[in-house]
């Protein structure tokens, strides 16, 4: 694997965060928020996981996935490939549609695929190039394509938020033939900002999409978050040691990823130094029920409250902590409180439980974008990205009453040169985007499986129904 120099600079998830580039050394083709994988030693895994196949892409930077029955949808900074995954062994890509813009988050519905760009462009097109955020006339938000043909997508059109979009979130409304967007943004550095975006932000962009108008109908609204949402402070130079003014610190208020539960009309919300848990029943008007704060959350380590999780009985939320940014070795003691994910009782916001994987891992490592195993019984099964740490999958049930993290893992798979952005239960399988390899296709052989229920669109962020 080609080796390449990079920068982290936070955006947030500096580790999935953002992408501007900085030193001399770092690539300008790839995300500066990421280190990359070293490592290719051996796989290392549990006995009962199998990596069954492999689609390369080692000239993109990967990020996250959606799906959509045998179809997964692989987002990258350079654009999104789909992928026709009925043959796990095998992975078919069926597009590779290139479209400028980092980050690339995506998600489906109802033949629209909507993408994320939280880098400044120089146009709205698909060939736009990097620019900076004072440059007149500038992109960034959401990308909006037709998929209806998998193998033929074409990009409808762009909506611009503030801030552009980092991540987001859909929240359908069929009976309104119409869906809306949840775009978490924020000032990233001084690079990134612009005249709609500037400290401390303080709110989400709500893009609503009619479906028969997707792109002339969409309009932006802005939604404030609770006055009382904490404004954090992240100094890149004071943690990476560069001279005052190099990369800058950013003050402000924002939300990293949301995930929502329709049929609980609840929104989990990993907003930075806190989470957040809102009722969602008039969609342009969330409802802050609770917040949680926990002191493991060090933004002088870059810590922060990256991605969330419902279980699909809905009682608890789990929002993972993404330490360091995705910048730094958070996993080389199992034992300390730097990049877990904690699991929290949904209706009252108490604190269950935590975790990260049981053995020392020395790459770049910290917990990242994950789901639970939709299962008949109700038993609670995440399935997580940990970077270099690959993926895991524990028993948060086990977790919950009282097991330690190493009897409650129930299976791992690091493959050679990990650095994996996403993991994903998907109809029977555990579907990654790693940053460097591609889609990885994976097998956990365990009853903890036994039960599953397949779905057939599936955005991971957007959870519809109760099961069981």
């Amino acid at each position: 694997m080609k080796r390449r120099t990079r920068i982290v600079i936070l955006g947030v998830a500096v580790a999935s965060l953002l992408a501007v580039s900085v030193p001399a050394t770092a690539d300008p083709d790839h995300r500066v928020d990421h280190p990359g994988s070293e490592s290719n030693g051996p796989d290392q895994h549990s006995q009962n996981m199998k990596l069954l196949g492999n689609s390369p892409n080692p000239d993109a930077t990967n990020s996250d996935l959606a799906f959509d029955g045998k179809l997964t949808y692989a987002g990258n900074y350079a654009g999104f490939r789909i992928l026709n995954t009925a043959s796990p062994a095998n992975p078919k890509v069926l597009s590779d549609f290139l479209c400028n813009g980092a980050q690339g988050d995506v998600s489906v519905y109802g033949g629209l695929l909507f993408r994320s760009v939280d880098a400044p462009q120089s146009s709205t097109e698909c060939d736009s190039e990097n620019v900076t955020a004072s440059t007149p006339g500038m992109f960034e938000g959401i990308q909006i394509f037709d998929v209806s043909d998998p193998a033929s997508p074409e990009h409808l059109g762009s909506v611009q938020t503030d801030c552009g979009s980092h991540t987001h979130t859909l929240v359908p409304e069929p009976e309104l033939d119409r869906l809306h967007i949840y775009v978490s943004s924020y000032p990233l550095t001084m690079a990134s900002k612009g005249p709609e975006c500037q400290e401390p932000h303080g709110y989400i962009s709500i893009v609503t999409v009619p479906l028969d108008d997707p792109v002339d109908g969409a309009t932006v609204t802005r939604y404030f978050l609770d006055p009382a949402t904490t404004v954090s402070t992240y100094d890149l130079d004071a943690v990476f040691g560069t001279p005052p003014g190099t990369l800058g610190s950013s003050t402000y208020s924002g939300c990293h990823d949301i995930s929502v539960f329709l049929e609980l009309n609840l929104a989990a919300a990993a907003c930075f130094e806190e989470a957040q848990l809102w009722d969602i029943s008039d969609p342009l008007n969330p409802q802050l029920k609770w917040r949680y704060m926990n002191d493991a959350i060090d933004p002088g380590k870059l810590d922060l409250f990256h991605s969330a999780a419902f279980s699909w009985d809905g009682e608890v939320v789990a929002f993972g902590d993404e330490s360091g940014g995705g910048a730094f070795p958070r996993c080389v003691d199992p034992t300390d409180d730097q990049g877990r994910v904690w699991f929290l009782d949904t209706e009252t916001g108490h604190e269950l439980a935590s975790y990260k994987p049981p053995r020392s891992i020395e790459g770049v490592c910290t917990m990242h974008n994950f789901n639970f195993i939709p299962l008949k019984s109700g038993a609670k099964v995440l399935v997580s990205a940990a970077y270099e740490g690959g993926t895991t999958v524990v028993d948060v049930d086990a977790l919950i009453a009282g097991a330690t993290e190493a009897d409650a893992e129930i299976g791992f798979y690091i493959p050679s040169g990990a650095d994996t952005w996403s993991s994903y239960w998907h109809n029977g399988f555990i579907i990654t985007n790693d940053i460097e390899r591609g889609v990885d296709v994976m097998l956990l052989s365990d009853k903890a499986r036994a039960g599953a229920v397949k779905l057939g669109l599936n955005n991971p962020q957007t959870q519809e129904s109760l099961i069981p």
